[in-house]
Formats: C-alpha cells, sequence, structure tokens
C-alpha cells in the first residue's frame, strides 16, 4: 500500500477532520479525501464515519491505527537517522499547547528565538487543556506542551522552572498587615480564582491535603483582570509568585506568604511521543526551552534546587 495513504489515516484519525488532516500535512482536502477513499476501497472498510463535523474511527480502523501509528513511527525515526534539519531554510509547521499565563510569559521569547533562527518556520499555539493533552501527545496533535499539571499517564516532561504560590490582596485589605496570612483568616476571607490557571488543581489538592479547602467567591477566565478586581473589591487570591511580583510593582497590591509552605509548583516542557529522534522536533524542543530560560526574570526562575 502506498506510503502516503498510511499517513493521511494516522493523520485523519489522529485530528478527527480532513481539514485538519490536509492542514498537518500540506495537502489539500480534497486528496485527503481522495486517499481515504481509496484505502476504504482496498480495505473494504468505510474507516470513519461522520459525527457532527467529527470523523469516528470504525472498529477495523481502531484496530489498526496503532500498528499504523507506530510503524509511520519507525519510518520517521530511520529517516531522522541519515537526515539533517536546516531551520533557516525549514517551512516546517509546529504545535505548542500553552496555558494563558505560558503565553503571556513565554510567548514572546519563543517568537523571538524562531523569528531569528527559523524565519520561515510557522508556529500554531493550541490552548492547553491538560485532560486531553495525554491524547494530544500520543497522537501528536501537539508537538510540545508546557504544562504545570502533569498529564495523566506516565509522561515525563523536562523540567523548566519551579514557581511558589502567594496569596495576593490590596494593600489596603486587613490581610495585608501579616507577613503569614494565619489559617483561620485566610480559610474566612472571599476568595477570587481563574480558570486560566492550569496548576490551580495541584493548588488546591495541597492546601485541601493541609486542611485549607476553600471555595472562590468570584472565578474569572483570565489573569489579566486580576489585579484591578483586587484592587477594588474585598477578594485575595492565591496566584504565581513570579505574577504577584510583576503586578505589586504597577498595582497597589500587596503579596504575603500563605498559611502553610507548599512544594513549589513544577513547569515542564512535554513532547509528543512520535518521532522523539526528529531533528526537527529535537530542534524545535531545544529552542523552546533556551527561549523559556531567557524569558524576563518576573516569569522565569530556576528549578528549586532538591532537598539534602
Amino acid at each position: 500500500m502506498d506510503l502516503n495513504l498510511l499517513r493521511v489515516f494516522v493523520a485523519v484519525y489522529e485530528t478527527g477532520t480532513a481539514t485538519a488532516a490536509a492542514q498537518r500535512l500540506f495537502v489539500t482536502q480534497s486528496a485527503v479525501s481522495q486517499s481515504l477513499a481509496r484505502m476504504r476501497r482496498e480495505l473494504g472498510d468505510p474507516l470513519f464515519r461522520r459525527e457532527g463535523r467529527v470523523l469516528r474511527a470504525t472498529p477495523a480502523a481502531q484496530s489498526l491505527y496503532p500498528e499504523l501509528h507506530a510503524a509511520l513511527a519507525r519510518i520517521e525515526t530511520a529517516i531522522a537517522g541519515v537526515t539533517e534539519f536546516d531551520p533557516g531554510t525549514s517551512t516546517h509547521r509546529f504545535r505548542l499547547a500553552l496555558s494563558e499565563l505560558g503565553e503571556v510569559g513565554f510567548l514572546p521569547a519563543i517568537l523571538d528565538a524562531l523569528a531569528r533562527t527559523g524565519p520561515g518556520i510557522t508556529l500554531e499555539v493550541v490552548p492547553l487543556d491538560v485532560r486531553a493533552l495525554p491524547e494530544w501527545l500520543s497522537r501528536g496533535k501537539v508537538d510540545l506542551a508546557i504544562a504545570s499539571t502533569p498529564p495523566p499517564g506516565e509522561f515525563v516532561g523536562e523540567l523548566l522552572k519551579s514557581e511558589r504560590y502567594v496569596l495576593l490582596m490590596s494593600d489596603s485589605h486587613p490581610l495585608a498587615r501579616h507577613t503569614r496570612v494565619p489559617r483561620a483568616a485566610f480559610l474566612n476571607a472571599q476568595h477570587l480564582a481563574t480558570s486560566g490557571d492550569s496548576a490551580a488543581p495541584g493548588i488546591s489538592t495541597a492546601l485541601d491535603r493541609v486542611g485549607l479547602r476553600y471555595s472562590p467567591s468570584l472565578v474569572v477566565g483570565h489573569f489579566s483582570t486580576i489585579p484591578g478586581l483586587l484592587h477594588a473589591g474585598p477578594w485575595v487570591a492565591v496566584v504565581p509568585s513570579s505574577l504577584a511580583e510583576n503586578w505589586v510593582q504597577t498595582w497597589p497590591l500587596a503579596a504575603r506568604r500563605l498559611p502553610v509552605e507548599l512544594e513549589p509548583i513544577e513547569v515542564r516542557l512535554y513532547a509528543r511521543a512520535t518521532s522523539h529522534e526528529s531533528p526537527a522536533l529535537s530542534w524545535f524542543q531545544r529552542t523552546v526551552v533556551a527561549a523559556v530560560k531567557s524569558a524576563p526574570r518576573q516569569f522565569w526562575s530556576p528549578p528549586a534546587a532538591s532537598a539534602p
């Protein structure tokens, strides 16, 4: 069977649409449809059935995918071993999953690095979804992801930074007079949270473990709204210390220590499970790591040293 047909099959299976598969393979949607039609004739199975806007794999396609996926990965690895990747002339397209905080803190440095070393390379930024990340990485829907919550499964990411969390509030808030906020005062405070913090579930679990479970009275969608709301209202917010240090320089806010000392949140870089030895992916991974470490200090600090 034509190897290109297998590439189309895997791309459609992983992306769920002919349009997305065509974008990944740099071909037209009609070319994808023609390849699928040819595979259906040769295999005697519809392979995919449309459900709304998504193509759902048939049982036959589900049984084919693991073997074809693994075979293509081995072929890509073998080819990568005898080829070189030149970022200066490449027109490769990479996909990077980032949280809102990752876009604010890391994306400018990453884009600058790509512009300098790979001017023809394009980058697609995908909003981070930790629950979907295992599927994205295993199926190659994204090339890299930066996450502060480990994705389910046996994924080992490269440690980029360690981040501690603090309690942020207006500098006129009653709790601002404390260096470390008392437990009772923390629990009785009106908490503000953001759904854009990918580390929030881990922080909540850690606080709950030490008897500091709290329910936010206000949940917003973006980090950028937090400083103004804290300044104008009675709320407090558990936020990354890097953001707090940045905000207190431009807003009348105060950052205070939590009632208990928590282990820092680890921000890691995860790579897709296919073609780990690909020169293109390896270059992209090195470039992202270097860019993150060159980001403004308020958004990056070295990983915390391990305790003796």
